[in-house]
């Protein structure tokens, strides 16, 4: 798998994930209105139960092709689709309070295929999404270097939700995004057997000292200032951006849906050549 493949794949599990949450939410709250008279521990159940239906549905669709899944769509347009999407990431955050997009990147990272480094080797694919990550925080900062010393609104205690800076927002969300899939990934390789915890947790720690690291890009180099400047904010970023991803990759409602989609049947392989069979 290629990382322009696993990128696709992730992005595809997300929106289909909050897609099908956005479907079947609202389903799920009538369905439950006899059971809870409190609108808001209804909402929270409903949620639950659109969410657990959402990762399960696009989990067992992972292996469909994608005229497949396309084909299910047929009789919705673009727009209807992405209506479907925000409606989901609406409630979604309604509902947990939380950025929907690191929710779903963390069931993304339990549902997509994804080949672990061993030991202290890596893979091309490993690398380009360190190096994707590392270029996220390495904008971030710049954006903070050249606005140092100008007055900013507290605001949100969040990492992602603080938006004092609007240029990096969206820049902030996708590195967030893209953390939980990694550590989610980390995590699923433990529970299939792929990894040790020891070496899920080496792993993990190397994955956050290379992204939060002043490395440049090839042909540009930092000054001695900004590097000094990225160091500082680096080492803050990363507890507060950790901290936050690890709230969600860690929560209780991650693990126990992820602990059905390791008792999920698995699809059957594909049999490549008839030949297979007669050996």
């Amino acid at each position: 798998m290629t990382f322009e493949t696993m990128e696709g794949a992730r992005t595809d599990a997300q929106w289909a994930i909050l897609r099908r949450f956005g479907e079947r939410f609202d389903k799920a709250e009538k369905g439950l209105a006899d059971r809870f008279a409190d609108p808001s521990v209804r909402r929270l159940a409903a949620a639950r139960v659109a969410l657990e239906y959402a990762v399960m549905q696009t989990a067992s669709e992972k292996q469909v092709s994608t005229a497949a899944v396309v084909q299910a769509l047929q009789g919705a347009s673009p727009q209807q689709q992405a209506m479907m999407v925000n409606e989901g990431r609406a409630a979604m955050g309604r509902v947990y309070g939380i950025e929907p997009d690191i929710l779903v990147g963390a069931f993304a990272g339990k549902i997509v295929d994804v080949q672990m480094p061993r030991g202290f080797g890596t893979t091309p694919e490993f690398d380009k999404m360190i190096d994707s990550a590392r270029n996220s925080v390495t904008a971030i900062i710049q954006e903070s270097y050249s606005t140092r010393g100008r007055f900013e609104h507290p605001g949100n205690s969040s990492f992602v939700t603080l938006t004092s800076d609007t240029a990096t927002a969206n820049i902030k969300g996708e590195l967030a995004t893209r953390l939980a899939f990694m550590e989610s990934a980390i995590d699923a390789s433990v529970a299939n057997g792929a990894l040790t915890q020891e070496g899920a947790a080496m792993l993990k720690e190397r994955v956050e000292a290379q992204v939060f690291q002043p490395r440049p890009p090839q042909l540009t180099s930092f000054s001695k200032a900004f590097k000094t400047f990225f160091e500082t904010q680096g080492m803050r970023m990363r507890a507060e951006v950790m901290k936050e991803v690890r709230a969600v990759t860690q929560s209780r409602t991650v693990r126990e849906i992820g602990e059905k989609l390791m008792l999920a049947p698995k699809a059957p392989e594909p049999v490549k050549n008839i030949q297979s069979l007669e050996r």
